[in-house]
């Protein structure tokens, strides 16, 4: 299943109109970072992409939050998302929310 997917630009925009929700920052099993949005007026999560229609995706999340603070401003809850290793290997998600002041 495809997920819907929406520019940097289409963001901001939603972002400065205050219809962003919650933000989601999501470390991928790649141990890259991506974010994802939920909308009030839309069900789902919304990825961000490049103008490439591939995820924008960030090697660190101190790269990432950087860029949170710099390009978007104040943004809404934030959720963070992390894989962690456990003993046996496997890595397992697990999730923590943020609020961003």
């Amino acid at each position: 299943m495809k997920q819907d997917a929406i520019s940097e630009l289409e963001l901001i925009n939603y972002l400065e109109s205050k219809v962003v929700k919650c933000m989601f920052l999501i470390q991928g099993k790649d141990g890259k970072f991506r974010i994802n949005v939920t909308l009030t007026w839309k069900e789902g999560r919304q990825l961000l992409e490049t103008q490439r229609k591939q995820p924008r995706t960030w090697a660190s999340l101190d790269r990432l939050v950087r860029h949170i603070n710099t390009k978007y401003g104040n943004v809404p809850l934030i959720q963070l998302e992390l894989w962690s290793t456990h003993e046996n290997g496997k890595r397992k998600k697990r999730g923590r929310g943020v609020k961003q002041s």
